[in-house]
């Protein structure tokens, strides 16, 4: 797997940089859930399980995904500053 992946290492549009955005978004839903099951909502940190399945799934999927170079596509765990109101379940 190639090492220290970063979204950017993509072309906007390539199926590999594509499934990295959408793990980063899952993967930046399931910290926001975290947080707020930490932090006086603990019915949220089931809530959350659901979560933590779709980015597993995803990521299982990256890793399946061969690069340009030759090794396997990976998460890139990369921060996605939130768009609109925060998520409030």
């Amino acid at each position: 797997m190639r090492l220290n992946q970063r979204t950017a290492d993509h072309p906007e549009g390539s199926a590999i940089r594509t499934a990295q955005e959408a793990f980063n978004q899952t993967y930046w839903k399931m910290l926001q859930m975290l947080e707020q099951a930490f932090n006086g909502n603990p019915a949220m940190l089931g809530m959350s399980v659901g979560t933590m399945y779709a980015a597993q799934g995803q990521a299982r999927s990256l890793m399946a995904m061969l690069d340009d170079d030759g090794p396997a596509a990976g998460p890139t765990f990369e921060y996605i500053a939130p768009r609109g109101p925060r998520l409030v379940l």
